[in-house]
């Protein structure tokens, strides 16, 4: 594009958008109300209006506002443009397609049509229906055009390299966190308190003891037998007492032999 054309790109685009809303807004309100158009019915200005609500060239001008906007890099005003123009043409597809079908109703009169057929007569009333729905297409196609210009200042958010696209949990699960691949971690509910047994407390194990080194001498080790043996305690028995008394050797007395705890002499 010629450096003159990329300064006026801007003012051309407003020019060509104030077109097409000021066609669009006026054509709308003459077709609903009718200002200075007395004794005519809804369905004698919506024939007249039809045409002119889908006018070809007020759709060329909101297409061209935009596409002005976006060509060789977006304008710093390119989404208002772009809103503008989509409100626009919304507004004229809505109305033209009532106009379209309220247009069967007019009543027949001796002024010829926009078209040129006899106003409201039935070859008139097919005429006006088809070009008008031509028209409709038209618009309808601009309409989409606009559309997807105007997503472009939307984008979505894009995925880093690598990462998995995002999935949608199930009820009553947390997403995952973006970046990491897997189900989502579910939450683990607190372990029940310990209910009370009958009987001693169980016993912890006691850790295994460490292996020496390379080159230093192994401890004994004791077998699972004598290991045992020593952790369960000695009961005595019934009928014995607890502590055994240490029998004194009996002192020999002079001049006789110990004979319990008597000495004979």
């Amino acid at each position: 594009m010629p450096p003159i054309a990329q300064r006026l790109r801007e003012p051309a685009a407003f020019v060509l958008l104030a077109f097409g809303a000021i066609s669009t807004l006026f054509h709308t309100i003459t077709f609903l109300f009718g200002p200075g158009e007395d004794g005519l019915s809804f369905s004698n200005r919506a024939l007249l209006g039809v045409t002119l609500l889908l006018s070809v060239e007020v759709t060329a001008a909101l297409l061209g506002a935009v596409w002005l906007a976006h060509v060789t890099g977006q304008l710093k005003t390119a989404k208002v443009i772009t809103l503008i123009a989509l409100i626009a043409i919304a507004a004229e597809d809505l109305f033209g397609v009532v106009a379209l079908f309220s247009s069967f109703g007019a009543d027949e009169a001796p002024t010829p049509d926009a078209n040129g057929a006899a106003f409201g007569s039935g070859w008139g009333k097919t005429q006006s229906f088809f070009v008008s729905l031509a028209q409709l297409a038209v618009a309808g196609i601009a309409s989409w055009l606009i559309l997807n210009y105007f997503q472009q200042h939307n984008p979505r958010p894009v995925q880093g390299y690598g990462q998995p696209p995002q999935q949608q949990g199930q009820w009553g699960q947390q997403p995952a966190p973006q970046g990491q691949w897997g189900p989502p971690p579910q939450q683990q509910a607190p372990a029940p308190a310990p209910q009370g047994q009958w009987g001693p407390p169980p016993q912890q194990q006691a850790a295994p003891p460490p292996q020496p080194q390379w080159g230093q001498p192994q401890p004994p080790q004791q077998d699972a037998d004598s290991m045992m043996t020593q952790a369960i305690p000695t009961v005595p028995q019934a009928g014995q007492p607890q502590q055994q008394q240490q029998q004194q050797p009996p002192q020999q007395g002079e001049g006789g032999l110990p004979i319990g705890n008597w000495t004979a002499e």
